[in-house]
């Protein structure tokens, strides 16, 4: 016989799951991922929300919008670059040597011209845009040999051309181009000659003092593709496809010693270090592949070595331009000819790639090239990083200690390793989560074997101690 009173009660023990059930998709973590279709026809961006769980790219309301002015379609992959702190979206329109600039609505991804855009760069070919960390000075490079970058203050109703503008790179051309970690020094170069060149830069003014020494010579070919890790160590990838690594004190570049690395590369175009600066990425341009490299060492000893597997097929069509999602589990691959995005999945434990999806041919559009990707982290959910260290009994740091940081409702699973002094560290996790940290290592117990928090806010005072067994 039908009981009413126990079903309603039933019914009301279930409805907050099946409230949260229907609406979870709705709330699931989000970030923009941008890419630009340059073209002789008139650049045009394409916008996406990405869930931050599956990698999945959810086209958005609005899209593909017409820049303010046209492109041009040649090979380069760094027109287009984000500004995350100020939600400031950035693309080079090199047909009419012009910057547009937008501010990106953190609820919806949708983006507006800022009252100063677009920018006057000057005749030129403007290959390379970098946003200092801080959102200004914004800075374009020009691809001639012996060029010059343009240096540009910005405020949210004003660009200015700082002191001094365009500043000279020397025997160099810009192709390439990257801010350190603090935003201290810039560099710039590849497409011509073998030299990168440095600056020092004061964030308020946006003028740029040539370092001492500079330009640097690589010991290569067109140095492209560009990674800079949190110890001011600069990778490229020369024109015969090897790896270079530079250590940095006071901006001024030094090889390595185990100078040049083998890639398994036939082509490079863009370069990025991972979250957890452990990897070195590469789109491998007409090799329709990536390539992904395990930093090892410090200081002159650093080697870099690619990791099982790569350099990985992208199954789309020149790889161009790459970008990590905030937490470091997902890569996005910018096809230029194909015109469409590839996603792994990452393995921030080693390195690897795999989970491969590939979108439909000609998605971002049937002509034009994708020279272009900006990727915009989680707008609503706040971010703070999590890291400590691991020690032994007399206090040195212990390496390659493999740490899994895992949330209690299953939707964070990340790995970092130890560094040599035994320092770990996850940049950007969600917080208002219950998280629980446990260190591996198969010669080690640790004490505590485990921590278990609630992350509200910065946690890097997270710290074990090994014995070894």
């Amino acid at each position: 016989m039908f009981d009413s009173r126990s079903f309603r009660h039933t019914l009301v023990k279930l409805l907050p799951l099946i409230f949260l059930l229907f609406l979870s998709p709705a709330y699931a973590h989000a970030g923009y991922l941008y890419l630009l279709n340059d073209d002789s026809t008139g650049n045009r961006i394409y916008g996406f929300q990405v869930n931050e769980t599956t990698g999945d790219l959810t086209a958005l309301t609005g899209f593909p919008v017409n820049a303010a002015v046209g492109g041009i379609n040649n090979i380069v992959s760094e027109r287009m670059t984000v500004d995350p702190l100020n939600k400031r979206l950035y693309v080079v329109n090199e047909g009419s040597d012009t910057v547009s600039v937008y501010s990106i609505d953190p609820s919806t991804g949708a983006i507006t011209p800022m009252p100063f855009s677009p920018i006057s760069l000057g005749t030129g070919v403007w290959n390379s845009i970098a946003v200092h960390p801080s959102g200004s000075p914004m800075i374009v490079a020009n691809n001639a040999l012996n060029g010059v970058v343009q240096s540009f203050v910005i405020t949210p109703t004003t660009a200015t051309a700082a002191a001094g503008s365009p500043f000279s790179v020397g025997s160099t051309a810009g192709f390439s181009s990257r801010f350190s970690v603090d935003g201290t020094y810039y560099y710039v170069g590849g497409n011509q000659g073998n030299n990168i060149a440095g600056f020092s830069v004061d964030a308020t003014t946006g003028v740029l003092t040539t370092l001492a020494g500079s330009p640097f010579a690589s010991g290569g070919v067109s140095p492209l593709a560009y990674g800079i890790d949190g110890s001011g160590r600069l990778f490229s990838v020369d024109n015969t496809n090897f790896i270079r690594a530079f250590t940095s004190s006071s901006g001024v570049l030094t090889p390595v010693t185990g100078n040049p690395f083998t890639s398994g590369l036939t082509q490079r175009r863009f370069g990025l270090i991972h979250p957890n600066q452990n990897f070195y990425m590469v789109a491998g341009n007409t090799g329709n592949n990536v390539g992904v490299y395990q930093i090892s060492g410090t200081g002159a000893a650093t080697t870099v070595a690619a990791v099982s597997g790569s350099p990985f097929a992208t199954g789309g069509n020149t790889a161009n331009a790459l970008a990590v999602n905030q937490s470091g589990t997902l890569l996005f691959v910018a096809n230029r000819v194909s015109r469409n995005v590839t996603k792994f999945a990452i393995e921030t434990a080693t390195g690897i790639l795999s989970h491969q999806t590939v979108q439909s041919s000609n998605t971002l559009g049937t002509v034009g090239a994708i020279n272009g990707i900006g990727y915009l982290p989680d707008a609503v959910a706040v971010n703070a990083q999590i890291g400590g260290r691991i020690t032994d009994a007399s206090g040195s740091g212990v390496g390659k200690v493999v740490v899994k940081l895992t949330s209690m409702d299953g939707m964070t699973n990340l790995t970092a390793i130890t560094n040599p002094f035994g320092y770990y560290n996850f940049p950007a996790v969600l917080t208002g989560s219950t998280y629980t940290l446990t260190p591996m290592y198969k010669i080690y117990t640790f004490t505590p074997p485990s921590i278990t928090f609630s992350h509200t806010g910065d946690a890097t005072n997270q710290n074990f101690t090994a014995v070894q067994n």
